[in-house]
């Protein structure tokens, strides 16, 4: 994957933006607060407006009036026959602008350009804490009753009034219900991770559907997809049930069902089943739950830190995981092709790196069907 994509030409455009703003004057407070949530998008969008910042600072040297004319550079590069070329201004040595004037702009423009970025390191400092790459709540909310929702390529951190954090992936929609006896949070549509803060008299629970996830100590990632409900467990262990009653206690039975290795459960019965650390249970529309007792958790959580890892994945999937998060959609119109087998880690908001290896394979063409479309073909 090329570092100067389409996407991170975006961003250098946009980093420019603002550091001439900055370098203009102060922001108003609309503009503060864009500012800010363009920042928090990633680390990608710091680095970039840092380098920006120091080109402005080395440019504000050589043309602290922004005089220098543009078109007669190029004209003047154009008949160079390949000496030196002067850099002037027709106004720089104007007795209009003293020498101490430049200097005090010059000083005045590195003053607000340092102040941001000091700024801009302490927004991220603090929040990639507990949550890197996200849009991080993380002083507590205190109403016990919420709903959360992210939008296309969205992700964001929740720290509830209990100490408890959510990761909410893209397109993701929960509620929050705390209650006296329980901690209820309802996951309607995509994907969290939840990492739980330990009160055994307060049970933790996550429902999907009819299916209740209670976790007993522990951090782990629900994923509500096309009809299926997928539990990976990241630390400690989860109860999960399909007769859970909500203001009503789950027991623990010693009958309770303990993955030993990779089957198929039918879930249809009264039963518990246990999820323990580094395990995954898919329970599936028709109430068979598929288990695996050794899942690969990096896979699983790497959306975390924006990446999506696949391993023999088919390239159907692969699409489907993409068009989550991306505005461009992509299609496949070949049934081989869809069985493609590929393996990778690829950054979630980067489409086109998989679109150059599919057309460097030799194996398929892409086509462009409007805007925000995309079509891949059999060669």
């Amino acid at each position: 994957m090329s570092k100067y994509n389409q996407a991170n030409i975006h961003i250098i455009e946009e980093a420019s933006h603002w550091a001439m703003l900055l370098d203009d004057g102060d922001l108003n407070e609309k503009q503060k607060k864009e500012f800010t949530h363009w920042l928090l998008k990633g680390p990608v969008h710091l680095d970039e407006f840092l380098q920006a910042c120091a080109i402005f600072d080395v440019l504000s040297d050589i043309d602290p009036n922004k005089d220098i004319s543009i078109d007669s550079l190029l004209a003047n590069i154009s008949k160079s026959d390949g000496n030196i070329l002067t850099i002037h201004s027709n106004k720089i040595n104007s007795e209009k602008t003293t020498k101490n004037e430049r200097r005090g702009k010059n000083i005045t423009a590195r003053i607000w350009l340092a102040m941001a970025a000091t700024i801009v390191i302490s927004i991220f400092t603090f929040s990639q804490l507990n949550s890197p790459l996200f849009i991080n709540e993380d002083t507590p909310n205190l109403q016990l009753k919420n709903d959360y929702t992210t939008a296309l390529g969205e992700q964001r951190s929740v720290t509830l009034a209990d100490g408890s954090i959510v990761y909410l992936n893209t397109l993701t929609n929960i509620e929050i219900d705390y209650t006296e006896q329980f901690r209820n949070i309802y996951l309607y549509q995509g994907e969290a991770i939840f990492k739980v803060a330990h009160d055994p008299n307060k049970p933790f629970r996550v429902w999907v559907n009819g299916t209740m996830f209670q976790a007993l100590g522990t951090e782990f990632n629900v994923r509500n997809n096309q009809g299926t409900i997928e539990l990976t467990v990241i630390t400690g262990e989860v109860a999960l049930t399909n007769n859970a009653v909500k203001n009503q206690d789950l027991a623990i039975k010693d009958d309770s069902i303990r993955l030993q290795k990779n089957t198929n459960i039918d879930f249809t019965s009264d039963k518990t089943l246990i999820v323990s650390i580094g395990q995954q249970a898919t329970v599936q529309s028709n109430g068979i739950v598929k288990t695996e007792v050794k899942a690969d958790l990096d896979k699983k959580t790497s959306w975390k830190v924006r990446e999506m890892m696949f391993k023999n994945d088919r390239l159907d999937e692969v699409i489907y995981e993409f068009n989550r998060y991306n505005t461009l959609q992509i299609t496949i119109d070949s049934p081989s092709l869809s069985r493609m087998s590929i393996t990778g880690v690829f950054e979630t908001n980067d489409p086109l790196s998989l679109l150059k290896f599919l057309e460097s394979s030799g194996k398929a063409k892409i086509q462009r069907d409007g805007p925000n479309k995309i079509i891949i073909c059999d060669v």
